[in-house]
């Protein structure tokens, strides 16, 4: 007893409780504090729970025990601590405190502003709609945004029927300036030519693009009752197009056989053998006038071209061997006199061909406009009230 030492003194170089541990240097020949002592109990392994009832070696440095619920990873980015070996001993570490430290790397984080708890991921997943009523949604939203379109574009409003009752109007102006214009030229002195048409050509020309305006027009486009009009319109505006230019090939070539074959020569009876010949030339003429008539695209006119040139070309035959006859010496009962009367009596039995009209008005009839620019009109009028 007279050698221990007073209370809170050292015994045999032992720290006292509750004093911190002092750290010696190491004898690597000699059992080191800290280090596993054979045949001693050991302090279990970090993370399991102390089983009690068994001692402790007494006098050894006590590891600190972890905090509940604090893990005790090292700080992110510092080199772990050294492991105590067989041969090396562990350098006791006093516990830090827990409080006031810095997140480290693993630790659970406090939620930030606008960032959910990673525990309630789950439930905020769970809590999502399904994909196919999503998509249902986005598919419903579309289908109606589309009939909104739909309904929206395909609306004709009254200032579209007003809009297209104007340009029919100028349609029906239109046709009536192409029917004068065709009459004047064919009325013209110099209607034997083809550019006393060309005026009328470039009005047809543009009465064709204000047709495709009016087709554009969404009161012709929208509107089943006013597209039905204009699509009747449009039929009989092809067949008086094309009846038309047809004239405009036509009339020229009606009008120049026409003056071709009225001009003849006038008879002389002092001289007939030069009259007989200047009419042979006469009826060369209006025959080769009549084969171009012949080429025409209306088919009458056509017809009527080919006639004429036939039969005129009979008459001139019978005029050249008039020629041949000494008509200017001809005695009354001479052999060249009943020649000529034979002759004359053979010209009279040659046809004169005629213009078949009725298949001409027909066309014309086909080709009349004004019944379906009236019928339109009416209707976008119908519409607008």
């Amino acid at each position: 007893m007279a050698n221990t030492p007073p209370y809170g003194q050292p015994q045999n170089g032992q720290p006292q409780y509750n004093q911190p541990p002092q750290p010696q240097a190491p004898n690597y020949s000699q059992p080191q504090p800290g280090g596993p002592q054979y045949g001693q109990p050991q302090p279990m392994p970090y993370g399991q729970p102390q089983q009690y009832g068994q001692p402790q070696p007494y006098g050894q440095p006590q590891p600190p025990m972890p905090q509940y619920g604090q893990p005790r990873p090292m700080p992110y980015g510092q080199p772990a601590m050294p492991q105590p070996t067989a041969s090396q001993p562990a350098v006791p570490q006093p516990a830090m405190p827990q409080y006031a430290q810095s997140q480290q790397y693993g630790q659970p984080q406090p939620p930030m502003p606008g960032n959910f708890p990673s525990q309630q991921a789950g439930a905020a997943a769970k809590n999502k709609p399904p994909v196919a009523i999503i998509i249902g949604a986005v598919a419903a939203v579309v289908v109606i945004a589309l009939a909104a379109v739909f309904f929206l574009t395909n609306r004709v409003s009254r200032s579209d029927y007003e809009e297209a009752l104007v340009q029919t109007q100028a349609l029906e102006s239109s046709y009536t300036a192409i029917n004068e214009e065709f009459s004047s030229a064919a009325s013209a002195t110099d209607n034997d030519s083809s550019s006393a048409y060309d005026e009328g050509k470039k009005k047809l020309k543009t009465f064709k693009q204000d047709s495709d305006k009016l087709a554009a027009m969404k009161a012709v486009k929208k509107d089943k009752d006013v597209k039905e009009k204009y699509e009747t319109f449009e039929r009989d505006r092809a067949k008086y197009e094309r009846y038309m230019n047809d004239l405009a090939q036509t009339m020229p070539a009606l009008m120049k056989m026409t003056h071709t074959c009225t001009k003849l020569p006038k008879f002389d009876s002092a001289d007939m053998s030069s009259y007989y010949r200047d009419l042979s030339k006469a009826l060369e003429s209006c025959a080769a006038d009549a084969g171009d008539l012949a080429k025409v695209p209306i088919k009458s006119y056509a017809e009527y071209g080919t006639d004429m040139q036939e039969s005129v070309s009979k008459k001139k035959d019978i005029v050249d061997q008039m020629a041949d006859l000494n008509l200017n010496d001809i005695e009354y009962g001479s052999a060249d006199y009943e020649k000529l009367q034979d002759l004359h009596a053979k010209m009279s039995d040659i046809d004169s061909p005629t213009l078949d009209q009725s298949d001409l008005q027909k066309a014309a009839k086909e080709a009349d406009l004004s019944g379906s620019l009236k019928d339109l009109e009416t209707t976008l009028s119908e519409k607008i009230k």
